[in-house]
């Protein structure tokens, strides 16, 4: 396993346990507010912007992690078809369209964390910004991640969709 390999790897584990750390804390803000709206009989204004944000940043650094090891479902039933040439030729094409994709959603996400910039929540009056930074954070750690499936697709030819290969850094090959 290469060092890029090793770092791309580090990078999905520490999403995916941000992740679940956000997971963890979503439930717990929400079930703090319906204890206390239920129970003791009060109101907790904050809890809807921090369960917003958690839930935002929690979708996003997941699937960014879930995009690194290729575990996203796909729909696969013309690639099995087509000998490797054509496959692995489809491979790359699907993986730039992806990029383009992920190009436009973080221009976009940028955009609007600076038309956001002095829009605040309400009750913790936290910059909307932190909130577009996660489709950032998000959607940029997957294109990176495609860059880098791109490059060993490249790198590796045709052969490499032969056996059951992916482009994942977790794939024996």
């Amino acid at each position: 396993m290469s060092i890029v390999d090793k770092i791309e790897a580090a990078l999905a584990r520490t999403m995916e346990i941000a992740a679940m750390a956000m997971m963890a804390a979503l439930i717990g803000v929400i079930g703090y507010s319906v204890l206390a709206r239920q129970v003791l009989r009060i109101s907790v204004a904050w809890s809807e912007e921090v369960g917003s944000g958690l839930l935002m940043w929690m979708a996003l650094l997941g699937a960014a992690a879930v995009w690194a090891r290729r575990g996203h479902i796909v729909i696969d039933v013309l690639p099995r078809r087509l000998p490797p040439r054509p496959r692995w030729l489809l491979a790359i094409a699907v993986e730039i369209a992806a990029l383009v994709l992920f190009a436009i959603i973080v221009w976009g996400g940028a955009s609007m964390m600076q038309v956001s910039a002095n829009n605040h929540t309400t009750a913790l009056r936290i910059s909307l910004s932190w909130l577009y930074l996660a489709l950032v954070v998000g959607v940029g750690a997957m294109a990176l991640f495609s860059v880098l499936h791109l490059g060993r697709l490249i790198a590796r030819g045709p052969q490499c969709l032969e056996d059951g290969w992916t482009t994942s850094s977790s794939s024996s090959d």
